[in-house]
């Protein structure tokens, strides 16, 4: 396995872990949640960091969503859970009740 970048070193911004996201995936770190929001599998390459980053964004952005369209937060959580593990690619983990399993 190949790591991920170097420019994964030390604190990223939004953009760098959106960038290393489909590398941390790809080598099994990170993977998608039901509740919307990406899991870290295993430890390493800066996984915590990118899936921190990214689920703050989510975050915001399924709290806007929620807002416009008067729903509760967790509905809009639980529907893009459902979705991104929908278009997850084989290979790749996702949880299925509380387990990460391999997508196939």
């Amino acid at each position: 396995m190949s790591s991920l970048s170097a420019s994964a070193q030390g604190q990223m911004s939004l953009q760098e872990a959106m960038s290393e996201l489909g590398a941390a995936k790809e080598q099994g770190f990170l993977g998608e949640r039901q509740n919307g929001y990406l899991g870290v599998v295993q430890t390493g390459e800066n996984a915590e960091q990118i899936a921190d980053l990214i689920n703050d964004a989510r975050r915001a952005e399924y709290t806007r969503i929620a807002e416009q369209n008067n729903i509760a937060v967790s509905d809009v959580e639980a529907m893009a859970g459902k979705r991104a593990i929908e278009r997850t690619s084989a290979g790749h983990y996702i949880e299925v009740d509380g387990d990460w399993v391999v997508k196939r």
